[in-house]
């Protein structure tokens, strides 16, 4: 165990801004920053480990809070792939900070858009909700709250929207390219009403369906 503690990345690091209910004041970038650091950590899986046998209820051991509290009789390559499915979320939500440190905007993984005013939490990386106030306030009337966090997955198109909410441009989650929003076919409960797959990737797949289709005709 000490020997895992060596290799941490955190090891001369305040243990406080790994437990951002702390009474001791940081910023947000400085939280943000500090939690972040987990991802290039040698020993993260095994400290996510040691934080579900020895039963820690709170602070950063390699993923938050919330997220260690799904994990359930899971194997060692298994919590491996869900601290990188975690670390992908943090690129979904490109936080910015204001110079002096405070949050200033970053996207609400369930509305999918950058804004403002966001809730201390400190169940989460850089100790704040990752829902904006409208939809902190939509899910906190729904009595199935907690199963609504855990199981929706937020979306890696990172939409960009206007000021009057109309879809700018969106990465397309099959080619990953970002591209304008007339790029996609309408689909009215697609984000932005726009389709996942641009319509390239919609056309290539459907040209590749039809050439099966013909091969085993």
């Amino acid at each position: 165990m000490e020997q895992m503690f060596d290799n941490a990345l955190c090891k001369d690091m305040s243990t406080d801004l790994f437990f951002p209910n702390t009474d001791k004041q940081y910023t947000d970038k400085q939280y943000w920053d500090v939690h972040t650091v987990c991802r290039e950590c040698p020993v993260k899986v095994d400290c996510v480990v040691y934080s579900l046998e020895s039963d820690l209820e709170y602070g950063i051991y390699g993923l938050p809070e919330r997220v260690r509290k799904r994990i359930k009789a899971k194997t060692y390559d298994d919590i491996a792939k869900l601290i990188d499915e975690t670390f992908t979320t943090l690129d979904i939500i490109e936080p910015t900070f204001k110079s002096n440190g405070e949050l200033d905007t970053k996207r609400c993984l369930k509305c999918n858009r950058i804004t403002r005013g966001y809730a201390k939490d400190s169940t989460n990386w850089g100790g704040r909700s990752h829902f904006c106030v409208s939809c902190h306030i939509d899910m906190s009337q729904n009595k199935q709250k907690d199963k609504l966090l855990d199981r929706e997955k937020p979306s890696k198109s990172m939409p960009i929207f206007s000021n009057h909410g109309e879809l700018v441009s969106k990465k397309c989650t099959k080619c990953l390219i970002r591209k304008d929003g007339k790029d996609f076919s309408k689909r009215p409960q697609g984000i932005g009403q726009r389709t996942s797959w641009c319509k390239e990737c919609t056309r290539k797949n459907l040209e590749k369906w039809q050439k099966k289709q013909k091969t085993n005709g």
